[in-house]
């Protein structure tokens, strides 16, 4: 009796427990996930960059998929050869920078998936030296033992030989590929998953290379971890592979739909279409949309997209031709997570919001249910329902006239859209740039979905449908908070109120850096640069003044953009070390920190000054100091200058609101940890005051 009660109760327990399996795969998912990167796109994905864009990505993607963010000790890295996980500085920006992205973005309703690359690793100075890492107290270090005996570090000499299981998967030569039966690796991939979870703000994860190790791995992983989404990219176009890989992380993950990428590589190339191509039979009678979304069984895992970071790249033979307009009104009207590649999405911005605008108001899902109304050569339409209505979408040079009722939502060559909603929806707005500190007059668009006006202030009052009337990009050239909405007539509905305030500061001329070095360095180079332009000369840069405070000053000049990237370095001919990058807009000072990834971190500092007021003398007072994000500051009449930064010394977005001699600063969307709050006046002080937030 015991024995089958037992029984009994482990299947009642499997029983429950098979949707929480499945829930990082969410049932009848309404996300959809911008790739927020292509291969080499380090100016357009820079943390920075991507932030400055969020009242433009946040209304419109639910999910937000960032580059692989681990330090491999490159300026010009995609970090597809992970060497640390733990230390999140990367090409694309700071550590800081990522969990203000990250926090941001949250903050706003968009949830981001790290890139996990767990497949296989890098050392740091040779093949197989993998970083040791500390995190939370606990120590994480890896080395040949847990390197698979296939790999190819075997047969090299003078390299460590690894001892690890042969490989559950694919090999990838680029790297070390790690042995995932070893338990030792795999309590560093979930250490490593809890982190970018618990500390960095990531929801859930896109996992790289899944050919490369079994699934089996991913569904732990993913149980140990517990984020919302999961996508596995499995490289491959077979239907029945990629469905056997679902059933082998037990559903408990989606993956990229290969199988529609390559129908839509075959239904429309560049000057041709055979559009029934986009469609498949599924249980060999029932006409649906091709991929893993044509079958009941495999739509809710089916992450659909037209190009990624790797079929993008010039020249690769998987790149999609065709229409691409055409090719994502057909991922917008129908199952699946739809994902928009960055490039595609700056190209043809306009396009793709109404498109998406349309998806949202019918509430279209992974798992709709679908109609292929018609489909030959040059025509192909089918009618999805979603939990507000249903979505007409026809593709092809074809004619097609929709039944009463069906509004148009989006069109161009070869594509329409027609929408039925039950209920009326508000309309999505989006606005870029986000609001924040620039040095040139900013040009502002506003983009709502079909059907709405956009209205706005300049005067910091509540707009409404009576307001000015958007109709071209408003010119910002001195500080101008904007107050933006969308207007629908025929629904009587207004969208979400977007608030900016953009501040048009002065270029200089010049800024003055300093760095006080680590301890045994006897000389100091400074190499600078915005965008890819040197400003002092070639690496490792121009030689510092030691000054009798024991700064190392340069002056920068020559600048045209802001803010300026700063390396100091011990330059030395060889074995030169050096710090992280560092970014300014104004004259700096640092103070060397602890090493991590092998670079110097740098805090910012008060710069020490000649004849100044002693700041120990300010009367000034900061509170609640530990914070949960509102700060109050009373400080002396004639003080107007204050600057917040992250312990990296990067200068953060926040405008302070004053009332008299006092101003408040809002923390709440950043992340915990130490910041520095900066005040200066016209009495010629500059004093910093560090700040917590818990």
């Amino acid at each position: 009796m015991k024995k089958r009660s037992f029984i009994l109760l482990l299947l009642a327990l499997i029983a429950f427990g098979k949707p929480m399996l499945k829930a990082q795969a969410p049932a009848q998912c309404q996300d959809v996930m911008l790739q927020a990167f292509y291969w080499d796109s380090y100016a357009d994905s820079k943390w920075t960059t991507l932030h400055s864009k969020i009242d433009e990505i946040a209304p419109v993607y639910s999910l937000v998929w960032l580059p692989p963010s681990g330090n491999c000790q490159s300026s010009a890295s995609m970090g597809y050869a992970p060497i640390w996980w733990f230390d999140q500085n990367s090409a694309f920006g700071s550590s800081n920078e990522l969990k203000t992205l990250i926090t941001s973005l949250n903050s706003r309703g968009s949830k981001v998936l790290a890139d996990v690359v767990v497949n296989h690793r890098s050392g740091a100075t040779n093949w197989t030296d993998f970083p040791t890492e500390v995190y939370s107290g606990v120590t994480y270090s890896m080395g040949p033992a847990q390197i698979c005996s296939t790999d190819e570090v075997a047969n090299q000499p003078g390299q460590a030989t690894p001892t690890g299981a042969p490989d559950t998967g694919e090999d990838f030569n680029g790297s070390r590929d790690l042995d995932h039966l070893s338990t030792v690796v795999r309590s560093n991939v979930k250490g490593y998953m809890q982190f970018l979870k618990n500390d960095m703000g990531y929801s859930g994860w896109r996992y790289d290379m899944t050919k490369g190790y079994s699934a089996f791995f991913v569904n732990e992983y993913n149980n140990a971890a517990g984020g919302y989404f999961s996508v596995g990219e499995y490289f491959d176009g077979s239907y029945d592979l990629c469905k056997t890989w679902l059933t082998s992380c037990s559903n408990n993950s989606t993956t990229f739909d290969f199988p529609l990428k390559f129908a839509l590589n075959a239904a429309m190339w560049n000057g041709g279409m055979n559009l029934t191509q986009l469609v498949w039979l599924m249980n060999g009678t029932t006409p649906q949309p091709a991929g893993l979304i044509h079958h009941t069984d495999t739509k809710r895992y089916a992450v659909t997209f037209v190009d990624n970071h790797d079929t993008y790249v010039t020249g690769n033979a998987n790149r999609f031709s065709g229409n691409i307009r055409a090719a994502y009104a057909f991922l917008m009207g129908s199952p699946g997570v739809p994902c928009v590649l960055l490039a595609h999405w700056n190209s043809y911005k306009t396009d793709i919001f109404n498109m998406i605008a349309a998806r949202r108001a019918v509430k279209l899902h992974s798992q709709s249910v679908v109609t292929v109304n018609q489909y030959s050569a040059n025509l192909y339409v089918s009618t999805a329902t979603g939990m507000n209505g249903s979505l007409i979408i026809k593709i092809g040079s074809g004619s097609y006239t929709p039944p009463s009722g069906y509004v148009l939502a989006a069109s161009g060559t070869d594509y329409s859209m027609w929408k039925y909603t039950n209920n009326p929806v508000a309309p999505m707005l989006m606005v870029t740039p986000s609001g924040g500190t620039y040095y040139t007059t900013q040009t502002v668009t506003a983009t709502a979905s079909a059907g709405a006006s956009v209205y706005y202030t300049t005067n910091n009052t509540p707009p409404t449908n009576a307001s000015n009337l958007y109709s071209i990009p408003i010119i910002v050239s001195g500080t101008t908070t904007l107050r933006i909405i969308a207007y629908d007539p025929a629904t009587h509905l207004y969208s979400p109120e977007m608030s900016n305030t953009y501040t048009i500061a002065s270029m200089p001329s010049s800024i003055k850096v300093r760095f006080k070095a680590p301890v045994g360095w006897t000389a100091c180079k400074v190499y600078s640069w915005t965008g890819t332009a040197p400003l002092c000369g070639a690496w490792p840069g121009t030689s510092m003044t030691l000054e009798n405070d024991g700064y190392y000053t340069y002056t920068v000049t020559g600048f045209t953009t802001l803010p300026i990237g700063v390396v100091f370095n011990n330059g030395a001919t060889s074995g030169i070390e050096q710090t992280v990058d560092l970014f300014t807009t104004t004259d700096m000072c640092w103070d060397a920190g602890p090493m991590s990834g092998g670079k110097y971190t740098a805090t910012e500092v008060a710069c020490p000054s000649v004849g100044m007021n002693d700041p120990a003398n300010i009367r000034l007072n900061i509170s609640p100091n530990p914070t949960h994000g509102q700060i109050h500051i009373t400080v002396p009449g004639g003080i107007r200058g204050v600057t917040v930064t992250s312990v990296m010394g990067r200068k953060l977005d926040i405008e302070p609101k004053w009332t008299g001699d006092a101003c408040q600063i809002d923390l709440s969307c950043y992340p915990s940890g130490v910041y520095y709050i900066t005040l200066s006046g016209v009495n010629g002080f500059r004093v910093t005051k560090a700040v917590v937030k818990y």
